[in-house]
């Protein structure tokens, strides 16, 4: 016996809507737009709620959030919103050595410093004159924390040796952050290569290099955003300029301070497993094994 089975119209008159409104958005997402003058024509589907975003599970399965959305939509004002404007540099107000002389009278090149001891460094950071704040002219020396034993510092070393020359009016200064470390918890060095700006002895900005920079220009950029010096063009340098006194190569050397971290390690983590029932079981399968074998030896002398 057949049955027939009848759907009411307004099912039949919503799955058509569905139908119509899937077939639109494929044809709008492709390019293709599609015009009637009829009163329940695409053109009313697609537009007659214009101005407001109805969030739910159906608009987002027929995709009409495509061509519903208004631009005064509360959702999506973040979208047409300005981008956030980067702050004003912090500007450093810098007093500029003049070049020294020699007895010919020509300017001597400038060089990196390399800090070898405390009162190098604190020579080195003593104020000029009596500014207080940054906006007054004062002393200003550019740092670099390094160690030769990094990789990343090796392999900013040929832009470090650049800064003297691009600067030659700024103090450019090395220090080894490893071999002082106590300047390291004073000036807040967490990560090696960092690049610090001091003004009359104080540390005012500090900068770490990112990763992603394979020229390395943020140096300078950096330099020259904060203290409105102008930067020397690199072409005009000379190449010996580029070789000393850092190298790109690191050092090896032997770190026992690791070793001992990893003797640490090894030590805390023999103590756990001694703990762990795998331990156990370890240990009772070794002591079955060497009664059995014991057995066996008296087995045979017998």
């Amino acid at each position: 016996m057949l049955k027939i089975t009848c759907f009411p119209a307004g099912l039949f008159v919503t799955f058509a809507n569905a139908e119509l409104s899937g077939l639109l958005s494929v044809l709008q997402y492709l390019g293709i737009r599609i015009h009637s003058n009829d009163t329940g024509s695409s053109s009313s589907l697609a537009h007659g709620f214009r101005g407001q975003c109805p969030y739910t599970f159906e608009t987002y399965a027929l995709m009409s959030d495509r061509h519903t959305c208004g631009l005064n939509d509360e959702h999506i004002l973040h979208l047409s919103e300005l981008p956030h404007q980067r702050k004003p540099p912090l500007l450093i107000r810098c007093l500029q050595q003049e070049p020294e002389l020699d007895a010919n009278g020509v300017a001597h090149s400038s060089k990196l410093l390399m800090m070898k001891s405390a009162k190098e460094i604190a020579n080195l950071l003593k104020p000029i004159g009596n500014a207080t704040k940054r906006h007054e002219h004062g002393s200003c020396v550019v740092v670099h924390f390094c160690t030769r034993t990094s990789l990343e510092c090796a392999r900013v070393a040929p832009v470090v040796n650049l800064l003297p020359h691009l600067f030659p009016t700024l103090k450019v200064a090395y220090i080894d952050a490893f071999q002082f470390t106590r300047f390291n918890a004073e000036f807040g060095i967490v990560s090696v290569p960092t690049l610090m700006i001091f003004h009359q002895g104080r540390p005012l900005i500090k900068y770490d290099p990112p990763w992603q920079d394979p020229s390395n220009i943020s140096y300078a950029k950096f330099i020259s955003r904060h203290t409105n010096i102008k930067i020397v063009n690199p072409r005009t340098l000379a190449p010996m300029a580029r070789l000393i006194p850092l190298t790109n190569k690191p050092d090896e050397k032997t770190d026992f301070y690791l070793g001992l971290a990893w003797l640490f390690i090894l030590i805390c983590l023999g103590n756990y497993m001694r703990r762990t029932l795998l331990w156990k079981q370890l240990v009772e399968m070794a002591q079955r094994n060497w009664r059995e074998s014991e057995e066996t030896q008296m087995e045979m002398v017998d």
